[in-house]
């Protein structure tokens, strides 16, 4: 009867506790204690509707559903448009205070990692920073360093002489000590990891595996791979497979692990990552992802718009309902993905409100801007961006739309040319 009361009643002391009843019910929700039985966000592949019905990772991820959702309905009535101003930002405790110069970007395939990947290119590029590039070799793409080690002098061009470099972001695999050799110093680490099962299907769509698609003589080769993975994968050098735990290879975990897994081993090895990588992207979290790397960063919102880059269109080799198998199989991808997840979400929460009205402002000015730069190009005068609580003002050109835009081929070759040039004038 308390809900009447608050509508039909006009007596003062009830309006003020009506008011005082409702904060109080929006500031239980705000901050996560709510039981909300919500509708899953789509983005995460499960369709329940309480979280009372999970347990562990499921449970995690059920919970930070249901806050992504009380966040989004908090926002939704906030003005967060791209042309209005809204004042100073809060000053957050986990942002740290130091602004990172050099990167180390660690590139997944089939990870959404070309995406990022152009963040980095520009970052370093706006600024003349020297980047690590593989030698020129025969059928080796200019943006692939390495597909079966890490950096070495066969495999890169030597930096300057008294010089060191500031980014790395083209494909190559990851080792701790080799890193710190070619980028010395403050360097921050950024890594890349998606669902495993849907990296595995873009692998499929993308280089159709000739240990899948030819070896196997099937009508649903797939599916017999999934079934059995070890009957094919039996043979193969660990470096040339692409679908046997392909995230773990690249991000350098125990190689003996990849035969005999052991979930103690691959924990300890993730705390061994996680003190080495400062913030590492999830896919089907980007933008999220993209706000808290600024953040952690200390780059400016510029630095960090994007446009997809190598957005695949929809395909099908076996029904979802099959995923439990490559799970089965992929324990080390999975424990990967499902730990850097859950750090994400982690680190989300404790930036509080102030997070979810960046990301809303961030998503409706990368929308501006992808549409400036994709369906005005007729425009020349450049996309005014005025001053926010995240951002001080500033102009997003045709220059910096023709970077955003960049394929990353011909982005790492124009970087190639400049540094060939700087270093012959330098002689």
């Amino acid at each position: 009867m308390g809900l009447p009361l608050c509508v039909g009643n006009g007596r003062r002391i009830l309006s003020w506790l009506c008011v005082a009843f409702s904060t109080l019910v929006i500031t239980y929700n705000i901050k996560g204690f709510g039981n909300g039985h919500i509708q899953l966000h789509e983005r995460s592949g499960i369709h329940k509707t309480s979280c009372i019905d999970f347990t562990g990772f499921k449970l995690k991820h059920c919970e930070y559903m249901e806050y992504e959702q009380m966040m989004a309905n908090f926002t939704e009535h906030q003005n967060v448009s791209v042309n209005v101003q809204i004042g100073e930002a809060p000053v957050n405790q986990s942002i740290r205070n130091i602004r990172y110069k050099q990167v180390a970007f660690l590139k997944i395939h089939k990870a959404g990692s070309s995406t990022a990947q152009n963040i980095f290119l520009r970052y370093g590029y706006s600024r003349n920073l020297l980047f690590v590039l593989s030698k020129v070799r025969k059928e080796q793409y200019d943006n692939v360093i390495s597909l079966s080690s890490s950096l070495n002098e066969n495999n890169t061009i030597a930096p300057p002489i008294n010089k060191t470099f500031d980014v790395l972001c083209n494909h190559v695999l990851y080792n701790r000590e080799a890193f710190q050799k070619y980028i010395p110093g403050n360097t921050a680490y950024i890594g890349i990891v998606r669902e495993p099962f849907e990296m595995f299907l873009s692998t499929l769509n993308y280089f159709r595996p000739e240990y899948i698609f030819k070896t196997i003589k099937a009508i649903t080769p797939v599916l017999n791979y999934l079934v059995d993975p070890w009957k094919y994968e039996k043979g193969l050098p660990l470096t040339y497979s692409l679908t046997n735990n392909r995230m773990a290879l690249e991000f350098d975990f125990p190689k003996h692990l990849f035969k005999t897994y052991s979930k103690e081993e691959s924990e300890a090895y993730l705390s061994k990552l996680d003190q080495e990588f400062h913030f590492v992207i999830i896919m089907e979290y980007f933008a999220e992802s993209v706000v808290m790397m600024r953040r952690i960063l200390g780059w400016s919102i510029k630095d960090v718009l994007y446009v997809k880059k190598n957005s695949a269109k929809k395909y099908s080799f076996v029904d979802n309902t099959y995923r439990y198998l490559y799970q089965r199989f992929a324990k080390l991808d999975y424990d990967l993905y499902n730990f850097y997840y859950i750090k994400l979400w982690e680190k989300i929460k404790l930036e509080g409100i102030d997070f979810q009205l960046e990301l809303s402002f961030f998503q409706n000015l990368r929308k501006a801007v992808e549409d400036y730069c994709i369906k005005h190009k007729q425009t020349v005068l450049p996309y005014h961006v005025p001053d926010s609580k995240w951002s001080t003002a500033f102009n997003v050109t045709r220059k910096d739309c023709d970077l955003l835009l960049l394929n990353e081929m011909k982005f790492v070759s124009l970087i190639r040319q400049r540094q060939q040039t700087n270093t012959t004038n330098q002689k």
